[in-house]
C-alpha cells in the first residue's frame, strides 16, 4: 500500500492485519482512520491535506501537580497449570473500572484535554473557548506573552515562541 493506504489497484484500500506493520489494535484503528480520510478524498477527487504533527511534550514540560499518584493496574495473568491445559489467553484484559483507572493515569503529553486552566488563568482574557471538542484559540491582539497559560497547562500543549518584529 502507499502512504494513503491504497493498494496497487486504484480505489482498493487496505490496513491493519492486511498490510505489513505492527499487528496491534491501535495500529489497525490508525490505519482505518487514515484510510477513511483517503477514501473520502479519493471519491471526491480532491487531495489529502496532511495535518502537521505537533511535537509530544517531554516530561519536563508537564505540570504534574495536577495529576494524582496512581499505581499501575495489575493485569491478570493465567497461572502456569492452566496455561498448559487450556487455550485461554495468558494475559487477561482489564474490566471496565480498571480500564477507566488506567486511562486516568494518562498524562496526555502535548495533547490538550480542555481542562480550562489556560482559560481561567489568562489575565488578559486572550484565551477563547471554542466549545466541547474544539479546544481553544488565542487572541494575539490581547495576549501580552506573560506565559502563565504555558506554566499552568498540565499536559504541555501550549508553546510560546519569540516574535520577530
Amino acid at each position: 500500500v502507499d502512504r494513503g493506504m491504497m493498494t496497487a489497484y486504484p480505489g482498493i484500500f487496505a490496513g491493519g492485519d492486511m498490510v505489513p506493520s505492527e499487528r496491534t489494535v491501535t495500529v489497525a484503528i490508525g490505519h482505518g482512520k487514515k484510510a477513511a480520510r483517503n477514501i473520502d478524498t479519493w471519491l471526491r477527487g480532491t487531495s489529502v491535506e496532511v495535518a502537521q504533527k505537533h511535537e509530544a511534550a517531554t516530561f519536563d514540560k508537564l505540570n504534574t501537580w495536577y495529576y494524582t499518584d496512581a499505581p499501575k493496574t495489575v493485569q491478570p495473568v493465567l497461572d502456569i497449570i492452566r496455561r498448559q491445559s487450556t487455550f485461554e489467553e495468558v494475559l487477561g484484559g482489564l474490566d471496565e473500572s480498571n480500564a477507566l483507572l488506567e486511562a486516568r493515569r494518562c498524562l496526555s503529553c502535548g495533547n490538550c484535554f480542555e481542562c480550562d486552566n489556560c482559560y481561567g488563568v489568562c489575565p488578559e482574557n486572550a484565551v477563547i473557548k471554542l466549545g466541547p471538542g474544539q479546544r481553544f484559540s488565542f487572541n494575539y491582539d490581547y495576549c501580552k506573552g506573560c506565559g502563565i497559560c504555558v506554566t499552568e497547562c498540565p499536559c504541555g500543549a501550549i508553546k510560546t515562541e519569540p516574535e520577530t518584529i
